[in-house]
C-alpha cells in the first residue's frame, strides 16, 4: 500500500481540529515517527511542510538520520 503525503496532509489537516493545541506536538511526533516507515525521505519531508508541528517533528527526524549517519562514519 503507498499513501499519497497530499491525501496523509489533508487528512492530518482535519483531524487536528480534534486534538487539543497542547496535544498537537506529540501527535505530531507520534504520527511522523510511524510515517517514517511508509514515505521516502522526500515525501516525508513535504509532509513536514504541512503545518509547524510536523515541521519540528520532521526536523527531530531528519537530525536523527543525520546522528545516525554521524556515528555509522565514525566506526
Amino acid at each position: 500500500m503507498t499513501i499519497d503525503s497530499e491525501v496523509l496532509s489533508e487528512a492530518y489537516s482535519i483531524l487536528k481540529q480534534y486534538i487539543p493545541q497542547k496535544d498537537r506536538q506529540e501527535a505530531a511526533d507520534n504520527l511522523m515517527s510511524v510515517m517514517v516507515d511508509y514515505l521516502d525521505d522526500s515525501e516525508l519531508k513535504e509532509f513536514g511542510r504541512t503545518d509547524a508541528a510536523l515541521g519540528r517533528a520532521f526536523k527531530e527526524y531528519a537530525g536523527d538520520a543525520e546522528d545516525d549517519y554521524d556515528e555509522d562514519y565514525d566506526e
